[in-house]
């Protein structure tokens, strides 16, 4: 199979029509659709099923892709083992994250990585949940994923990166718990703002709150993690974020609760088996660090 053929197609299906995909790789429409049909031909089966201007995969489609971004990758990680022999001086890495931990420790991690490998450029998605970063993993679609340990798909590799501490941030002006008292479970007539079930953010604040049989009185439920700070500063309720969060909030006058006992949740770096690119097996050795 041509890698030109592949990349054509990866492209349709990545941007679901032919149009959209023929301005992505800079190519004419026709010379896309021509790649396409010679690559169906020489499979013996249908790719896409055309629906008016769009397109959809057919299930040999959607068996083609995984295969068809590990070639990609294989390829990637031939040129980048040359690139690594003088250091690292130019390619991409592709990462994913759970939305809260981007900014612990992914940023840091990132940070401290562009520092040494500077030519690098970092890719970052945002899955919103765990089973659709380990699908991005799996497919090669992202070749690493920082997220909680144990996740849903036991196929890829899963290297500890310790524990993430939670606390509690309470609106500015709020009175803090008693020393003697500071249990998440306990505070006063202290509605929450929340991530919607599902997310990880808020599987951890109802397992904190159930694990003494209280449910959490929710002021606002929200799929916008990145408005659960201001919410808070606001005045909206509280919130169970990271302790990295939390710290920045706290320079703006929110008030930081450590919950007792603590709330904690094992990280985990992933990736597909076997070798990875030079600037995956760089960026693994420093987070491991």
């Amino acid at each position: 199979m041509d890698l030109r053929r592949l990349g054509h197609f990866l492209a349709v299906a990545e941007y679901g029509g032919f149009t959209a995909a023929a301005r992505a790789v800079h190519v004419s429409q026709p010379a896309l659709s021509l790649a396409v049909r010679e690559l169906e031909a020489e499979l013996g089966a249908s790719l896409f099923v055309r629906l008016g201007r769009g397109v959809r995969l057919t299930p040999a489609g959607e068996a083609l892709v995984g295969p068809a971004r590990q070639v990609q990758r294989d390829l990637a990680t031939g040129q980048a083992a040359v690139a690594s022999v003088v250091g690292l001086v130019a390619g991409s890495l592709s990462l994913a994250c759970l939305p809260t931990l981007a900014t612990d420790p992914m940023a840091r991690l990132v940070g401290e990585f562009r520092r040494r490998h500077p030519g690098v450029r970092i890719d970052l998605a945002a899955p919103e949940d765990g089973e659709e970063l380990a699908a991005l993993v799996a497919t090669g679609a992202c070749e690493l994923g920082v997220t909680e340990a144990g996740g849903p798909d036991e196929a890829l590799v899963s290297r500890p990166l310790g524990d993430q501490q939670l606390v509690l941030l309470l609106p500015p002006g709020s009175d803090p718990p008693d020393p003697e008292d500071r249990a998440a479970t306990n505070l006063p007539d202290v509605p929450f703002v929340a991530g919607p079930p599902g997310t990880s953010s808020r599987r951890l604040l109802d397992e904190a709150l159930a694990a003494v049989g209280r449910a959490p009185d929710l002021a606002v439920v929200t799929a916008q993690r990145d408005a659960i700070i201001p919410l808070v500063l606001a005045g909206a309720g509280a919130a169970l974020v990271p302790e990295a969060q939390a710290a920045v909030a706290a320079r703006l006058g929110a008030v930081v609760v450590s919950p007792v006992p603590p709330v904690t949740r094992a990280l985990a770096l992933v990736h597909r088996p076997g070798p990875l690119a030079p600037a995956a097996a760089r960026f693994c050795e420093l987070a491991l660090a």
